[in-house]
């Protein structure tokens, strides 16, 4: 595994940790708080993993190299563009009435864990288009 990757892994893993602790803390705590600035504040601290996350997967994708730079860049854009489709059509499903009766915060909380998902389904779809031309 090379240096950048390892960097990665190191950045990763600990806010991936500080999210579970903090969305599980924002579950538990949320419905027993009663005050509106708490529960902002918990409501936005599960955020702050989420940013060093981001953060290290943009460090990691401009220190790799080129071919990985594009498969990576690849695999986003087909994530982005397939959770912005998917998203859009569910939401145009429940403007028409069709399907589940969703709340519309239920339906954005879902965005991010989506948009990673197909990226590292994409990712592995991509990957091994460059590996088996």
């Amino acid at each position: 595994m090379r240096a950048v990757h390892k960097r990665y892994l190191r950045e990763f893993f600990p806010a991936m940790l500080g999210y579970v602790v903090l969305i599980l803390m924002y579950g538990v705590l949320v419905p027993r708080t009663g005050s509106v600035a708490a529960r902002a504040v918990l409501a936005i601290l599960p955020l702050l993993p989420i940013v060093l996350l981001i953060r290290a997967m943009i460090r990691v994708i401009r220190d790799q190299d080129e071919l990985e730079r594009r498969i990576d860049l690849e695999a986003i854009a087909i994530a982005a563009m397939s959770t912005a489709f998917g998203f859009f059509s569910f939401g145009l499903l429940l403007s028409a009435g069709i399907g589940w009766k969703v709340a519309p915060d239920a339906v954005a909380i879902w965005v991010l864990p989506c948009l990673f998902g197909t990226f590292g389904i994409a990712k592995l779809f991509v990957s091994w288009r460059y590996r088996n031309p």
